[in-house]
């Protein structure tokens, strides 16, 4: 690294440190409150934090995406991907949480799951023969597959969608439908609800708009591209992917998972 490099990292640093000393977003010192964005695996997660990470670098906060166990003391902003948070042990804090219909997660899921290199999902399994995951799902076809995702969405995240406290005034919850629907109007509810300060809001959600799926992939919300992160976008995918037996399966093992997230009244669809 020359010196000019390293001169200006550290001017850079020390920026941060003072507008993070300052208040960073908030109108004060004493406002800040460590941020909290709970998520769920196929629910946002990596766009939430790509969105979070810059805006606090443009503040000079920490972020963190890990567990609350590796949750250091200095982290102003912490998301978890799982929603595996205790409360009642967080400091001081604002959060968000985001969920998505179950249906369009358990479409997200499979897709994702044939190509991902997710280290777990490479991981030789008895359950599956001595084969990892990826593999049994490969060798199956696409019906039995998302038969089988069905069946690792109840045992591996239903519950915590479905069990989450939603009425906790601490938090604001977010449905993943209606951020891809207006994405301007939830991300300046969302700032707005962490505290920011009116500008920082309006700086916020600039930064937020960099991320859309849109300008990220190039595509419009809905065109597909399956060996991408960002493969679909599309609410309501579930209708022309899952078959009528999937519907079934999912009305089995759902119990009254879509009534309680509001996403049905009933269970004739």
């Amino acid at each position: 690294m020359s010196l000019r490099n390293f001169v200006q990292r550290g001017a850079g640093r020390i920026a941060r440190e003072f507008r993070r000393a300052s208040g960073g977003p908030f109108p004060n010192r004493r406002d800040r409150k460590l941020i909290v964005h709970c998520a769920h695996h196929r629910v946002g997660s990596a766009w939430f934090t790509r969105v979070l990470r810059t805006v606090a670098e443009e503040y000079g906060l920490h972020f963190q995406n890990c567990t609350q166990a590796d949750l250091r003391p200095d982290t102003d902003v912490f998301l978890q991907d799982h929603s595996l948070v205790n409360l009642p042990r967080l400091p001081r804090h604002r959060g968000s949480h985001m969920i998505r219909d179950p249906r369009d997660v358990i479409v997200s899921r499979y897709f994702f799951h044939l190509w991902t290199v997710e280290t777990w999902v490479h991981v030789p399994d008895a359950k599956y023969g001595g084969r990892t995951y990826q593999e049994y799902l490969n060798s199956l076809d696409q019906e039995q597959g998302i038969l089988a995702e069905i069946d690792r969405f109840v045992e591996y995240g239903l519950a915590h969608m479905r069990d989450w406290n939603y009425a906790n005034p601490d938090f604001l919850e977010l449905r993943y439908e209606a951020i891809i629907k207006d994405e301007g109007a939830v991300f300046r509810r969302l700032f707005t609800h962490y505290g920011f300060r009116p500008e920082a809001v309006e700086r916020s959600v600039e930064i937020a708009k960099q991320f859309s799926f849109e300008r990220q992939t190039k595509r419009k919300v809905g065109e597909v591209d399956a060996k991408s992160h960002l493969r679909s976008g599309r609410p309501g995918e579930w209708r022309d992917v899952l078959s009528a037996r999937h519907k079934v399966r999912c009305k089995e093992v759902f119990g009254d998972a879509l009534i309680k997230l509001g996403y049905e009244t009933g269970y004739d669809w």
